[in-house]
This record gives C-alpha cells, structure tokens and sequence, in this order.
C-alpha cells in the first residue's frame, strides 16, 4: 500500500521503474537492444519528438492541449526550405521559421484565451489549417536542400562526439523547459493556472497571458523540431509531423502530467519520452507488424491517461 501511495505521489517513479523494466525485457528478447548503436539510435529518434514533448507538458500543466504541433512542423521546415532555396542565407531562413512557429502558436492561444473556445477544437481546426498551408506552399512536392556545413554541424549532423547532434538539442531544450517550469515565477503561474484557474487570476495572475505565452513556446519548439529535421534529413515533405502531437501528448502523459491540469514535471516527460522510445524500438527489434505497434502505444496512451486520471480523483 505504501509503495502505491509513492508511486500515485511521484508518478514519474513508477514510469522510471516500467522503463527499466522494459528495457531488461527487450535486452532479454533481443540480441542487439542495449548495443551502443541501438541505443543512439534511440536517442536519435525520440530527440525531434522530445523537443516538442517538454513544451507540451508546459501546456497541459497549464490544462490546455495542442493538435496542430505536427503541422507547424511540416509548414514552417517547408517555408525554411523554399526561402534557403530561393536564396535566402539559412540561418536567416531558420530565423524566419522560428518566428513562424510563434506566430502560428500564438494565433492558437489567442483564439482560444480571447475567443473562449476549447483548445481542443481550435488546435484540431489549425491543425487542418497548418497542414494546408504545407500543402499549398510546396505544391504538394518535397524539398531537399543543400545545406552549408556550418549550419549542417549545429543542427543536422549526424553524430558529435558520438553523440547524434538532435539528441544534444533535446537535452538542452529539456533542461532548459525545465528551468522555466520549475525554477522560475512564470513557471509557478502556470501551475498556478492549470490547478485553478479562477482562484489564479483573482491572486492577480494574468492566466491568459501565461497560456498564450505556453502555446507560444509549443510553437516554437515545433519549428525547432522541423528545423532540425530538415537538416538531418536534407530535405522536408509537406506530410512531414504526422501523428507527432499524439506521440507528445503520450510521452507527456505516460510521464505523469495529468490531462486535468496543475499537475506534471518535466523530468516525467523526460522519461516518458524515453519510454516511447523504447517501447517502439523494442517493438521492431521483435519484428513486430507496424500495425500491432500502433495497437500497443494506443493502449499504453489509455492506460497512462486512466492512470492519471485514477490518481487525480484519489488525490482529490
């Protein structure tokens, strides 16, 4: 019973320990899984995710919800491409894009904050908004690029130091969400926020404009994520992000934030993203259909959210 009780309070424990769990699983079952290539090759996949998850988490502890992060991604590494294309200098072009991301989270936030609708139904319209706007820019065409090593090497390169170059981003915007949430006021007001949102403002919190500021940064960090996609890849198509804002929702949940607000951390979504992770490569490595592994991370996802949800009520 103690250990339920610990395992409810600090949620990202018992993820930490089925992460581990699974990883001894899948090192039973598998000859390669814990290989220093695999588990880079992990890194390297749930790096582009992971730099939208942190963000995520932000906005869910702040009781709010973005769909449209897979088709910010798609657009703005596409704008990012057709402007280097075109002769625009690249980092000049990322710039741009990373505005762009703003931009497209902050028209997100206002709708929703000014116009009092649910963020639900806003983002699930900008999400069909976003990937038109993909769409038609590139004429429905991928984009390849050629990028200058200078700009290859920061964001794009395969390995530093042994290290995949994404992996390295994401460990930076993890710490640094981190330090936002939980080292600083605005980090307090969104919790703030997300908990009770009525009892926030009348304590003199400006919630609208912290959940504005959250979908500001989710957007952001999905430009970023297109971004460094882009350069990894060489290249981007219009289709690109697809699924992503389910795969961060579910790490985010999976890692202990509650869907009912107020309640997550970052370190929860560290791991839960990892846990994904992990979840899929193992899932290949068995050479699991691709079907059956949407199959299992759905029922993960439902089970992660009747979790938070059980807790939540018990706290309550």
């Amino acid at each position: 019973m103690n250990l339920l009780k610990t395992l409810r309070s600090r949620r990202e424990v018992g993820v930490l320990i089925a992460f581990f769990g699974l990883c001894i699983f899948f090192s039973v079952v598998t000859n390669t899984f814990l290989t220093v290539p695999n588990i880079l090759n992990i890194l390297r996949q749930v790096s582009i995710s992971g730099l939208i998850v942190m963000f995520m988490t932000m906005l869910i502890i702040g009781n709010d919800i973005d769909l449209s992060v897979g088709s910010t991604f798609a657009a703005v590494s596409m704008v990012v491409a057709i402007l280097f294309q075109n002769g625009l200098n690249i980092w000049l072009a990322s710039l741009i894009g990373l505005l762009m991301g703003a931009v497209l989270g902050g028209i997100n936030g206002f709708v929703t904050v000014k116009g009092g609708l649910p963020p639900f139904i806003v983002t699930l319209g900008t999400q069909m908004i976003y990937r038109g706007l993909a769409l038609v820019i590139s004429g429905g065409a991928p984009a390849s690029v050629r990028l200058p090593n200078s700009f290859y090497n920061v964001t794009g390169a395969r390995t530093f130091f042994n290290l995949p170059v994404p992996a390295l981003w994401f460990l930076g915007i993890t710490a640094l969400a981190a330090f936002l949430l939980h080292k600083t006021s605005f980090g307090f007001k969104v919790y703030a926020t997300g908990g009770n949102e009525e009892a926030a403002r009348l304590s003199g919190i400006n919630t609208g404009r912290v959940r504005i500021i959250t979908f500001i940064l989710v957007g952001m960090s999905a430009a970023l994520a297109g971004i460094i996609q882009m350069a990894y890849l060489r290249g981007v198509t219009p289709t690109a992000g697809q699924g992503m804002e389910l795969t961060a929702i579910a790490s985010s949940v999976i890692g202990g934030t509650s869907m009912f607000g107020g309640v997550g951390t970052i370190a929860g979504s560290f791991i839960g993203t990892l846990f994904m992770g992990v979840v899929r490569n193992g899932l290949v490595l068995m050479g699991t259909n691709a079907y059956i592994i949407d199959l299992i991370i759905g029922i993960v996802l439902i089970g992660a959210v009747w979790f938070s949800t059980f807790s939540t009520r018990e706290k309550r």
